[in-house]
């Protein structure tokens, strides 16, 4: 699939109608590596650029630098496909694509017409709970899932409601699922594996299971739910949480025996090194009332970097925990590559994480621009064999906008 730009998707062609996280974050891994990925916008934009954070720098409807971060890379049409002429326009968009994305339930059916203009496209549909199933036709959102899959019933404080993450975390996970299988797909058309369209059914809430798959078997087998035991505190380890320093945090995990001794030569309390009950977790944790303030107390008179630095010596398993302030800076990071530039038109640069994953032979690129709402119509129009006439006659319908 690659081509003289040495990108490994280059040559295939990506509509994303579906417009949510998950669907964007999808296509983004698309774009990343070299395909060309158009977001089919409505006319008002996707439902992602009403999603904060926003930019104070531009206006709606382009100053959501989530969608930015989303859209790099991409070409953007705004067009109306619940208008007669608008879903022909989107069939001619879709001809010869490879993949269209999309978040809606119901039959395949319903995309006959795609099916028809792009003979081996993969329908890749990522949808809150899939096709099927009891919870289909339910709403859905990132917390709901959180809560669904048991992630968030031991986060929080001991007393009261558990504590829901905030962003979009569970919609990032359904749209690298779904890229992963989607992908799959495209693979084995290049093979002559496959040779019709197909239809693939990606629920958001079902991918995200893998974080709590574990814990809801042994549940399930030992009928022993673990309580909510606060802030910091994950039966069965002890200690495992993060702490604050003199000047930030670190986050520690201290499992076996010779990791608790070397932890509490880190901190001066080696009288608490050979306790008996201490040399397992659980012993630990039957204490934590007693031992968290000790530990808490010797953490805040030392620097991250210390504690960083003698913890590794030790072989203790802790790592400093940076701030949004220090993020961009941590030398791992910098070293690695994790954040690159988003470059926007009107909100300008900010950083941001790259993909997930590296190829090295064809490594992906610096993003390109994330584009305006409308900012490709003319162009992918004209792309699909429509004449400058034509493109005027629709936008003077309103059918398409033009950024």
């Amino acid at each position: 699939m690659t081509d003289a730009t040495g990108q490994a998707l280059a040559g295939l062609r990506v509509l994303d109608i579906g417009g949510t996280v998950a669907t964007g974050y999808c296509g983004k891994l698309f774009a990343a590596h070299g395909a060309d990925v158009i977001d089919v916008e409505s006319l008002r934009g996707a439902s992602t650029r009403a999603l904060a954070p926003f930019s104070p720098r531009a206006s709606p409807p382009d100053n959501s630098a989530l969608h930015a971060y989303l859209s790099t890379g991409k070409r953007s049409v705004a067009l109306d496909v619940a208008h007669p002429r608008g879903r022909r326009v989107l069939v001619d968009l879709a001809r010869g694509a490879d993949v269209v994305l999309d978040a809606s339930v119901g039959p395949p059916a319903a995309f006959a017409d795609l099916f028809d203009a792009a003979p081996r496209v993969v329908l890749s549909r990522i949808t809150w709970f899939g096709q099927t199933g009891p919870y289909r036709d339910y709403a859905g959102t990132d917390g709901v899932c959180h809560a669904l899959i048991g992630m968030v019933r031991g986060i929080g404080p001991a007393a009261g409601p558990p504590v829901l993450p905030s962003g979009y975390q569970a919609q990032i996970v359904g749209g690298l699922t779904a890229y992963i299988g989607t992908l799959g797909h495209v693979i084995g058309a290049e093979l002559s594996n496959r040779d019709a369209a197909c239809a693939l059914d990606t629920s958001i809430f079902e991918a995200n299971t893998c974080f709590t798959d574990v814990g809801a078997v042994a549940a399930f087998n030992t009928g022993v739910v673990a309580p909510r035991m606060g802030v910091n505190r994950f039966p069965p380890t002890f200690p495992l949480g993060i702490y604050p320093c003199r000047d930030g945090w670190i986050g520690v995990t201290a499992l076996t025996p010779s990791q608790w001794a070397a932890f509490c030569a880190l901190l001066d309390l080696g009288d608490l090194a050979g306790v008996p009950a201490y040399q397992t977790t659980l012993g630990r944790l039957a204490d934590a009332e007693k031992l968290e303030p000790i530990i808490k107390q010797r953490v805040a008179d030392r620097s991250a970097a210390e504690i960083f630095h003698r913890g590794q010596a030790l072989r203790v398993p802790l790592a400093p925990v940076p701030t949004m302030e220090q993020l961009f800076a941590v030398d791992q990071y910098v070293a690695r590559g994790a954040f690159g530039a988003i470059d926007h038109p009107t909100q300008g640069r900010f950083m941001a994480p790259v993909t997930p994953f590296r190829l090295y032979r064809t490594p992906a690129p610096a993003a390109a621009p994330a584009p305006l709402l409308g900012r490709h119509t003319r162009q992918c129009l004209a792309d699909a064999g429509y004449d400058p006439r034509r493109i005027d006659e629709l936008r003077r319908a309103n059918v398409v906008v033009e950024g």
